[in-house]
């Protein structure tokens, strides 16, 4: 059967993809937490033992793509994505959960980098913003799979059938999509081709990618605890968080390219920034179900197009090799679950779920200050 799809579409789909799962993790987490049993820095170090395995694979995937292919990768890590979700119902313990978890992180990290630097190159090769509109399809996917999830939650279908139908749903949509992956072309990179002196700019957006990630993550990993355990919000509620966050990164992701061509990359990405702290504090000050609510839809609309921002940017460093850059960025958005979901656990476990969102007021803060006073970086 020959099925004939575009690339940009095709790039859509597996952004679409590769996202409906982790819809789904967004909101089952509490039922992960149950499962096997653990306390909220427990269920923190299942992200870190997920993000050492991606940031360790993207440490060799620049070497991986050139060797075996971006489309054979892409295939292969998005089969085992596919095949795991049938066994994550069944692990009732950490150290299960946690050889899971480092699979589904070598896997997703280096899908991430080829889906990356597929929508990079279709942005050069037409010439015109694109990335914020490939990122959409991204938070469209979280977004459809959070709320189907929410929904088989709302009516007590099990987390295997869940798993099962998303597995039926999207392997086709991940297969045929993947068929369409261009070879990069680059020069062939070692091991050590992210070990070098950084320039300033591409350490400030290691540093914005790695603050936008922790709102985002964050929202993924704990809003549906924060609803469950704080909001005390019960079936189709718990999944509100991801719903709203989720709902509006789509929405801001869409229009996300125009709004960059009216306002100006640099003066839209101070608004996003600007924007995500004043969603944070929202979240973090909230006492009830609609004044959450508000605020994720905030967070949600501000941050979605910080990623795509450093992406473009990341790829488009003079003398930096764009497969260097975008494998640097990746390594941010994933690196900070080495340190956020403990962290967060700690804060959570001491102090309350509530005040889960406090070290994201923090940390965008500091970036609004960075990001406005180094202005010349950005314009260059």
């Amino acid at each position: 059967m020959n099925i004939k799809i575009s690339d940009i579409n095709a790039c859509k789909a597996l952004f679409f993809s590769i996202s409906f799962f982790v819809g789904l993790w967004a909101v089952r987490i509490p039922d992960i937490k149950d499962q096997i049993g653990v306390e909220y820095t427990g269920l923190g170090y299942l992200f870190v033992i997920f993000s050492i395995g991606s940031v360790l694979t993207m440490v060799v995937a620049p070497k991986l793509i050139h060797l075996f292919s971006p489309k054979r990768v892409a295939l292969i890590s998005g089969f085992i994505i596919n095949f795991l979700w049938i066994l994550i119902p069944f692990a009732n313990s950490f150290k299960l959960m946690g050889v899971l978890s480092f699979i589904f992180g070598i896997c997703y990290g280096l899908f991430e980098i080829i889906l990356n630097l597929q929508a990079t190159s279709l942005e050069k090769k037409f010439n015109k913003p694109m990335m914020s509109g490939f990122h959409a399809f991204w938070s469209i996917g979280l977004l459809s799979g959070s709320l189907l999830t929410s929904l088989f939650l709302e009516y007590k279908i099990s987390f295997f059938i869940n798993s099962l139908i998303f597995i039926i749903m999207i392997s086709p949509i991940l297969y045929f999509s993947s068929l369409t992956i261009k070879n990069i072309q680059s020069d062939t990179l070692s091991f050590l081709s992210i070990f070098f002196k950084w320039p300033l700019f591409l350490i400030i957006l290691f540093l914005l990618a790695i603050t936008a990630v922790f709102l985002e993550g964050g929202t993924d990993s704990w809003g549906s605890l924060y609803m469950r355990d704080y909001i005390l919000a019960e079936g189709f509620n718990i999944g509100l968080a991801a719903i709203a966050f989720n709902g509006s990164m789509v929405l801001g992701r869409l229009i996300g390219d125009r709004l960059k061509e009216i306002f100006g990359i640099y003066n839209f990405l101070v608004f996003s920034v600007i924007g995500s702290f004043v969603g944070s504090i929202f979240i973090a000050s909230s006492s009830s179900l609609l004044f959450a609510i508000l605020g994720f839809v905030i967070a949600g609309f501000s941050v979605s197009s910080i990623i795509p921002i450093c992406y473009t940017f990341g790829a488009s460093i003079k003398n930096l090799n764009p497969t260097v850059g975008i494998t640097i960025i990746t390594i941010g958005t994933y690196g900070v679950f080495m340190i956020a979901p403990p962290t967060l656990g700690y804060v959570a476990d001491i102090f309350g779920i509530e005040y889960v969102y406090t070290p994201m007021l923090i940390l965008f803060l500091l970036i609004s200050i960075i990001v406005i006073f180094q202005k010349k970086l950005f314009k260059n």
